[in-house]
């Protein structure tokens, strides 16, 4: 079963990416596919662990409409700096499930941002290339033992001989 996030959850989500991601996010349109990424990140965490992050953006949510400069706006409606300030008083809040939640929402939407092929591509970062030259490298260094460790797994067993076809009736 592939977790898909509610349209509540996914609203608070996509207003967190200004807040959460470099300004590059937005700039390049990548929102929805962080959002995206996040759901698919969702879906392999354990569902109570799951069910908890999904109520506790809810409660983000909802309780930004008893903060006075909210004036009675859930957190995904509030303006870019009263969003930036909303989730500070959560980042910074005054109980450790609050603090440990938005640790957790900010390392979901900066890990489905930094894995997005258009930041790692403006990052810089080629992991392939590196990871062929190394290959080659050890195939070199490494290659007569492989080969030695590959036919020693695979060859006959000489405890065991093989049984031929005869003997099986």
């Amino acid at each position: 079963m592939t977790y898909q996030h509610s349209q509540p959850t996914r609203r608070v989500l996509e207003s967190l990416v200004p807040v959460i991601c470099p300004p590059e996010a937005m700039e390049l349109g990548l929102g929805a596919d962080i959002v995206d990424h996040v759901a698919l990140t969702m879906s392999s965490v354990p569902p109570l662990f799951r069910r908890g992050l999904v109520l506790g953006l809810a409660t983000y949510d909802l309780t930004a409409m008893a903060w006075p400069p909210a004036r009675g706006r859930r957190a995904h409606q509030l303006p870019p700096d009263l969003a930036e300030r909303w989730w500070e008083r959560w980042h910074h809040g005054l109980t450790p499930v609050q603090r440990e939640l938005a640790k957790a929402v900010a390392q979901l939407l900066k890990f489905g941002c930094y894995e997005h092929p258009v930041m790692l591509e403006r990052l810089g970062y080629t992991p392939a290339a590196w990871i062929d030259q190394v290959k080659r490298r050890r195939l070199q260094v490494y290659g007569d033992d492989i080969r030695k460790a590959e036919a020693a797994v695979l060859a006959p067993d000489p405890l065991r001989p093989p049984i031929r076809k005869k003997e099986l009736g």
